[in-house]
């Protein structure tokens, strides 16, 4: 139990996992980086906004090394978005990201995740 313990202790002294639903709140251009694992492997995940103009935020974020782009509104249902973690036939989890509010520096949103058995996040912090 003593070598367990010693061995996986500095892994999970760095690891913040995160519990669902979390809001977040980002400054322009400011990332925030965090790794998904699901099914024995590891998506990285940086979203940012940089752009609030009429009442409409431009959201950029990268996942699985894949670059998109995404306008969103404070009215709903265009202030949300999803984000499929595993494209998997069947019932396939899923992040569910809303904008929430802006208060003219901060962009504050709330993220869910839907069908998420098995899946865990390591948020690795704000850039």
């Amino acid at each position: 139990m003593n070598k367990f313990f010693i061995l996986f202790f500095p892994l999970f002294l760095f690891a913040e996992f995160w519990n669902f639903p979390h809001t977040i709140e980002l400054k322009k251009d400011e990332t925030i980086n965090f790794d998904v694992y699901y099914l024995k492997k590891v998506y990285p995940l940086k979203l940012r906004w940089t752009l609030f103009i009429n009442d409409i935020l431009t959201v950029l974020y990268r996942y699985d090394d894949f670059p998109r782009q995404i306008t969103l509104y404070k009215d709903p249902p265009l202030n949300t978005f999803k984000i499929p973690i595993a494209k998997i036939p069947e019932k396939y989890p899923y992040f569910y990201i809303e904008f929430k509010d802006f208060n003219g520096k901060i962009a504050t949103f709330d993220i869910y995740l839907k069908n998420g058995a098995g899946v865990k996040v390591d948020y690795k912090g704000k850039k």
